[in-house]
């Protein structure tokens, strides 16, 4: 699979809508609903989570690159393993720009002050451009976690990483698109993140390590 403008378009185009219908419709009653129930659905949601560390695939991609390279030598193994750890920086560094372009207040800043729903990027317009930045970069240097919900960095990571075991055993598509999902949910159930920001965590981490894939394809491949 390549990333074509094709596949890059189509792809934002099933994403951008259903990314807007959830923030207008889904993501104020899911969070409240959960929050409401938090005792029930945050100690799933936090070890659902845990999957999303992005520490251990890097952690992995980064000892399986070493050992293939330096003690059982196999090429196509340790460009296999490069690969996890190049998906994952690159789509949790592409993860974070996008947090701090956005500035998307988490559901736990909704609960306490229902006004805060919304984007930092499309408020404070009466400021000016010069005066939104400002304000833009006061807030997220003193709540850089608060405002850090668009796009979920777990879902990028669970993306990325499952995206990379298709490409490499592309048998299991609909194991690993139920793995995603359900690892993906976690970052809802523990209140940390809204229906939509886990959609877009999903295709940053799918477009970012096809991105990656389209540069280290032939290494990739048994010859």
């Amino acid at each position: 699979m390549r990333l074509t403008k094709k596949l890059f378009f189509i792809m934002l185009l099933i994403a951008v809508p259903l990314i807007v219908f959830s923030y207008n419709f889904l993501d104020r009653p899911i969070a409240s609903y959960i929050y409401m129930h938090r005792e029930t659905y945050h100690p799933i949601g936090r070890v659902l989570s845990l999957a999303g560390e992005s520490q251990w695939y890097i952690g992995a991609g980064l000892l399986g690159f070493l050992f293939f390279k330096y003690k059982k030598k196999n090429e196509l193994y340790k460009n296999r393993f490069l690969f996890l750890f190049y998906a994952n920086v690159f789509s949790g560094l592409l993860s974070i720009v996008l947090k701090w372009i956005f500035s998307r207040v988490r559901p736990k800043g909704l609960h306490h002050s229902p006004e805060e729903y919304g984007f930092l990027l499309f408020q404070n317009y009466d400021k000016g451009f010069l005066g939104q930045l400002k304000q833009h970069y006061i807030t997220m240097i003193h709540h850089p976690s608060t405002y850090a919900s668009f796009p979920s960095g777990h879902t990028v990571t669970i993306a990325a990483t499952l995206t990379v075991i298709y490409l490499l055993f592309p048998r299991y598509l609909y194991l690993w698109i139920i793995l995603g999902v359900t690892f993906a949910s976690g970052r809802v159930l523990a209140g940390d993140h809204f229906v939509s920001d886990i959609m877009a965590g999903g295709v940053v981490g799918v477009l970012a390590t096809l991105f990656i894939y389209d540069k280290m394809k032939k290494s990739l491949l048994k010859i």
